[in-house]
Formats: structure tokens, sequence, C-alpha cells
């Protein structure tokens, strides 16, 4: 197994100061990165309300739905960790991070776009 490097370097931007490999990252992609974390966190919250709502009907669709919201988090959650320990999701904090969201994101903008029609 290959040892991996231990050189980090203080950004104070980053909690705890550190990044591994000594990279610093940029101010404008973690802004980025911010918003579209804050972005999915807001679909999030619509979607959970459209479901429950949903779910509050009762009868066949709501168990229909509560059906497909437990394998689509399997599913989803499935895909992001493997990606990430094949090394397909990046390789920096950054791009992994960005590439779960993405897929999350993916999902979260389809259940919302399908609940409110």
């Amino acid at each position: 197994m290959r040892a991996m490097p231990t050189k980090t370097t203080t950004n104070p931007l980053v909690p705890f100061g550190q990044m591994p490999f000594g990279q610093i990252m940029d101010p404008m992609a973690m802004s980025r990165l911010a918003f579209d974390w804050w972005k999915l966190c807001f679909d999030s919250t619509q979607v959970i309300a459209l479901r429950s709502m949903r779910m509050m009907q009762g009868g066949a669709l709501a168990q229909h739905e509560a059906v497909r919201m437990v394998s689509e988090k399997w599913e989803t959650a499935t895909l992001v960790v493997m990606n990430a320990s094949s090394g397909k999701g990046g390789t920096t904090p950054e791009a992994l991070m960005r590439g779960a969201m993405q897929r999350y994101q993916t999902k979260v903008s389809s259940n919302r776009r399908r609940l409110t029609r």
C-alpha cells in the first residue's frame, strides 16, 4: 500500500486550517461550493415537505412514494461511496464534495419537479 504524503499547509479559510497534500482551496471555489450546498439544502427541504404532504394523504400513492424515497436514498448513497472509494469522485476534498453534491442535487431536483406537477 502506498504511503500518503503528510505535508499540509495552513489555510485560515479551511476548518482546522489543514488541506491534505499542501493544497490551498481557492476562496471563489469555496464560495461556489457553499452556495451549491445551500441550494441543495433548500431544495431538499422542499422535497421533504412535498413528500410529507403526499404521504399524509395515505393510500397506494403514499406507499409508493415511501418505497421510492428509501430506495433512492440507498441507491444514491451507495453510488456516492463507490465513486469516492474508487477515485472516480475526484482526488481533492473539493472534487469529492462536488461530485457527491451533484449526484444528490440531480435526484433532489427531479423529485421536486415530479412532486410539484
